[in-house]
């Protein structure tokens, strides 16, 4: 009996992130590659993964603390947490990254509104080291589609398309489109 309590904390540590208690990268491949897998086999819900980055989070780090920094991760996560819905995913992937592997009922208009709800919750005041702070977030959206192999083409699409949300002023969502990939494309032949 101790030996299965034993393996199954080890389990739990490997699969999830010490300081939130979220799911981690490792677990998260795991439920993509099995959505991708019930996608392509027409079983399983139109899905899409979202990335999400705080904005600013190395100013607090630089000026409160790394344990202030810290504090904000645990409250980003407990209200990501309770923004999605019960079949949703919420993992910290490290450092200031979070994903979030969501189900699209209504497709891409799901996961625009979910992204939406997600930037305003985050944006509330939220006490943070003894300091009122006003955080803003940055989303990219990468929906399921069948040319997607891996989970960790989903997450780079999703990066990118974050990526282009802060370009366009932070505390906002893009969704990624083709003509994303092919500048990302073109800047790596040009470098």
């Amino acid at each position: 009996g101790e030996r299965m309590r034993v393996e199954q904390r080890l389990s739990h540590q490997a699969m999830h992130d010490s300081l939130t208690g979220l799911p981690n990268w490792l677990h998260l491949l795991e439920r993509l590659e099995e959505a991708i897998e019930h996608a392509r086999l027409g079983i399983g819900p139109i899905f899409a993964v979202l990335f999400l980055d705080p904005d600013r989070f190395k100013w607090v780090n630089d000026s409160i603390g790394h344990a202030a920094g810290d504090e904000l991760l645990v409250e980003v996560s407990r209200r990501l947490s309770a923004t999605v819905y019960r079949n949703d995913v919420v993992c910290r992937l490290g450092g200031d990254e979070f994903a979030l592997l969501i189900e699209c009922g209504d497709g891409l208009e799901s996961a625009r509104e979910l992204a939406q709800r997600i930037l305003v919750t985050l944006g509330k005041p939220m006490w943070v080291a003894g300091r009122e702070l006003f955080p803003s977030a940055s989303l990219g959206i990468a929906a399921w589609h069948p040319r997607y192999r891996s989970g960790e083409e989903l997450l780079r699409d999703a990066d990118a398309a974050m990526y282009r949300a802060k370009a366009q002023g932070r505390d906002r969502y893009a969704v990624f489109d083709e003509p994303m990939r092919e500048a990302a494309m073109n800047s790596l032949d040009l470098e």
